[in-house]
């Protein structure tokens, strides 16, 4: 094999199938090797050297050096050539950096955090920059990787690994919530109680001192599973079948406390009766009852799901699908899109031959690839979805999916595609008597109105889907109408009003973390001018959160609002991650900003 292994994670190295041991010279040579290997969009050698070396009196030249030696150490069959640059590894190569790539998560290597870690690049600011970026990328892939290695191995009742990777996921990120609840239920699982309280008490500690807050409620959750009461019933299919029943009714009517105590009660006498796929469907219903109707987004489903998935093996293919799905939809939301590839790659294997699910599985892709600022293939997703949603009359599923295909379209400038989507999801619904979800395509169509100067339209739509996702009780709608309710205000000029909505959409614990993020864009918007301090502070915060979570046009946004508010570092930056995005209206208001 005369392929090459580079190893980017943690301190860097490379093997050759040779074994001839060449290593890159110097950090510039590893740093120009990180990013052809990360930015796959090719390069101008013009714009590389001014981020790599910006101080040299020859950039061009001593980029010639570094990729003289890259060729040395990669060998002849590597290709590195052309103008822009393109990498082209030898074949049988790897990198640890693939998105595909799963991370080590036990044994001899631990998961490494830090991208081509102990180098510094501080006197290269368009570089360090993008570096950062990946960073941040890199170091939340490895948190999601540890967290549901965790959940799986739990859910396989390997508490001794769950408990180790629990410990890494806080290592890494020591105030996540969840992270802790995972800890405390893998000690409870594995029978040390005392051990799982110790925890509890040090995680309450820590938030009391960090954060002036109390016990996280999924801790709180963790130490104790609540009382179904179901000792006295009988543990039969058709128990199990009638809680369902009830609680798929409840769940119609609205009451979602009641469903989720009717559904907690079919999981614990699905379990007592030990018929895998009947566990796996009522363990499969509570997580989607708390996901979509009580905001969960935390270590309790993320386990219910994980259990379900298991339990799920060599069953009936739709309910499998059905658990990867809701695994990559809950990814999606809380910004984990490497592991949302992961399980909807999954779900859309276990769909093969099932339109109904692969047309929920194409939706949840479209979605994902939106966020992440992949146009091209978000459009593909959700076109494809709404022609199997149409063919197999699945109502609710089209109407989804008609919504985020005008979400695509009103990203990047479509107004009259986005305008006839949204219509279209919106007569659906309203069809279907699907209320609840009416807020959403509202929120979205009151900016398209807003853009296509239909001022009074935009005011009136916003003014209905806030009223509507407050009597819901839907964060994600409610954060996606304050946007569009703060969008129309502010082209009123009423900045004092906008500013409540715009905080109202920046609240703690969001469902959905890409429409906080939007809500933090506009707030730099809305700020840039007349508070350019706190706009600076919503910029930054934009530009950390948004990197992590693999929102690629938002942070593009986040660093072209950090430039114009003086921070010069970022400026190389930006047009080398916005020739990545395929989107004209970033384009044209980057240009406009003279940022390309």
């Amino acid at each position: 094999m005369n392929g090459v292994r580079v190893h980017l994670a943690g301190p860097p190295f490379l093997e050759h199938g040779t074994g001839n041991g060449r290593q890159p010279h110097g950090r510039k040579a590893w740093g120009l090797l990180a990013y052809l290997v990360l930015h796959h969009a090719p390069t101008p050698r013009a714009q590389l050297a001014a981020m790599l070396f910006p101080d040299a009196e020859d950039p061009l030249g001593a980029l010639r050096w570094h990729l003289s030696d890259l060729r040395r150490v990669l060998g002849s069959d590597a290709s590195l050539q052309g103008d822009p640059l393109t990498l082209q590894l030898p074949p049988s190569s790897w990198t640890d950096m693939e998105p595909g790539t799963p991370l080590p998560s036990t044994g001899d290597h631990p998961l490494a955090a830090g991208l081509i870690e102990g180098m510094d690049f501080s006197d290269c600011p368009g570089f360090d920059s993008w570096l950062t970026i990946e960073r941040h990328r890199l170091r939340h892939r490895v948190e999601t990787a540890a967290y549901e290695g965790g959940l799986s191995a739990l859910a396989g009742g390997d508490t001794a690994t769950a408990v180790q990777l629990a410990a890494r996921a806080l290592e890494l990120d020591p105030l996540n919530p969840d992270f802790h609840a995972l800890l405390v239920r893998s000690l409870v699982a594995a029978g040390d109680r005392a051990g799982a309280r110790d925890s509890a008490d040090r995680c309450a500690a820590l938030f009391a001192e960090q954060l002036g807050a109390g016990l996280p409620a999924e801790v709180q959750h963790a130490l104790a599973a609540p009382d179904t009461g179901i000792g006295t019933l009988p543990a039969t299919r058709v128990a199990v079948r009638s809680y369902l029943e009830a609680a798929t009714a409840s769940l119609a009517a609205g009451a979602t406390g009641s469903a989720l105590t009717q559904l907690r009660v079919a999981g614990g006498l699905a379990e007592r009766t030990g018929i895998r796929e009947l566990q796996a469907e009522a363990l499969l219903s509570l997580a989607g009852a708390l996901i979509h109707g009580a905001g969960g987004r935390g270590a309790e489903v993320s386990d219910l799901l994980h259990r379900a998935a298991s339990l799920s093996r060599g069953g009936p293919p739709s309910l499998q699908s059905a658990a990867y799905r809701e695994l990559g939809f809950l990814a999606v939301q809380r910004g984990f899109p490497a592991s949302g590839l992961h399980w909807l790659g999954k779900a859309e294997a276990a769909a093969a031959g099932l339109d109904d699910e692969t047309a929920k599985t194409l939706g949840v892709r479209g979605m994902l690839a939106t966020d992440t600022a992949d146009y091209p293939t978000a459009r593909s997703a959700l076109q494809e979805s709404i022609r199997l949603s149409s063919q197999t009359r699945a109502v609710r599923q089209e109407a989804f999916a008609r919504t985020m295909l005008g979400r695509v379209h009103l990203l990047t400038g479509q107004l009259q595609s986005a305008a006839l989507e949204l219509d279209a999801a919106l007569t659906l619904a309203g069809r279907d008597h699907w209320v609840a979800f009416l807020p959403l395509a509202e929120a979205l169509r009151s900016e398209v109105h807003l853009l296509s100067g239909q001022d009074s339209m935009a005011v009136e739509t916003a003014e209905h889907a806030t009223a509507l996702a407050a009597a819901f009780g839907d964060r994600c709608f409610i954060d996606a109408a304050a946007h569009a309710k703060a969008k129309g205000l502010l082209a009123a000029g009423h900045m004092d009003a906008a500013g409540s909505w715009i905080l109202r959409g920046l609240g703690r614990n969001p469902w959905y973390r890409w429409f906080r993020g939007r809500n933090l864009e506009l707030a730099c918007a809305a700020d840039l001018r007349d508070n350019p301090q706190r706009a600076l502070g919503y910029a930054r915060e934009l530009g950390e959160l948004s990197s992590r979570y693999g929102h690629d046009e938002l942070t593009v946004r986040a660093y072209s609002f950090l430039a114009l508010l003086g921070d010069g570092a970022v400026g190389a930056a930006i047009p080398v991650l916005a020739g990545r995005i395929s989107n004209p209206l970033l384009h044209a208001e980057l240009a406009l900003r003279n940022q390309l």
